[in-house]
């Protein structure tokens, strides 16, 4: 296992040799990407996938304090 310094060197060549920047420039691109097809979704695609992620997120969120009524998941299908 490199040591600390070793491990900044390998860092700070990666950044001068342009790697780390072109690589966080392909995970914008990505994510623009990702974006564009979520945005060509149809409608009835984009209303089950926030149903879904209102379900993931209910039990987080009712462990820490108690729901108000709009905050309960909606029970309906897309």
């Amino acid at each position: 296992m490199a040591s600390l310094p070793q491990a900044f060197q390998v860092l700070n060549d990666m950044r001068s040799d342009g790697v780390i920047e072109n690589r966080i420039a392909d995970v914008f691109h990505a994510k623009a990407e990702w974006h564009r097809r979520q945005a060509r979704l149809p409608i009835k695609e984009k209303v089950r996938i926030l149903l879904e992620l209102q379900r993931q997120d209910h039990p987080l969120l009712k462990r820490h304090r108690k729901l108000e009524w709009w905050e309960e998941p909606w029970t309906i299908e897309p």
